[in-house]
């Protein structure tokens, strides 16, 4: 496994033929899809990439753009901003998201360090996606 998903890690983005993971205080530059690092990184947590996507489609009742709880034990979670099948694609955690705010065609999206960063993105996708993400928590996390 090239990379391992973990506290430090803000967002995953394809550029060009290569996939940029940027995290706290660094950026990981690796020449394999997302996908490919998803599913090894379900993987090494534990479950398929199709089997955490099914687990969270069952308690969402969604069919697109389906967040996946990555790790349990330490709440990782990550959202997508299109559908999977999309290669050219942006993936955050969740966890890692201290606010964001529509700016003009942008959503400038803050860290927990406090980094800011603009993205070219649906801000109502983005506010939508955070709320399925909550809403997951709800629902799988807190459950008893």
């Amino acid at each position: 496994m090239k990379y391992i998903i973990n506290e430090s890690t803000y967002y995953l983005i394809k550029n060009n033929k290569q996939s940029e993971i940027m995290e706290k205080n660094n950026k990981v530059i690796l020449p394999i899809s997302l996908n490919t690092i998803l599913d090894e990184n379900c993987n090494y947590f534990g479950s398929s990439y199709e089997g955490r996507k099914a687990s969270a489609r069952f308690f969402l009742q969604i069919n697109s753009k389906v967040p996946i709880i990555l790790d349990e034990k330490k709440n990782i979670i990550l959202f997508p901003m299109e559908s999977d099948r999309n290669q050219n694609n942006i993936w955050f955690v969740y966890n890692n998201v201290l606010s964001f705010k529509k700016i003009k065609n942008y959503v400038e999206v803050t860290f927990k360090n406090n980094e800011k960063t603009l993205f070219l993105i649906s801000y109502n996708i983005f506010k939508n996606q955070m709320i399925k993400c909550y809403q997951l928590i709800a629902l799988f996390l807190l459950r008893k």
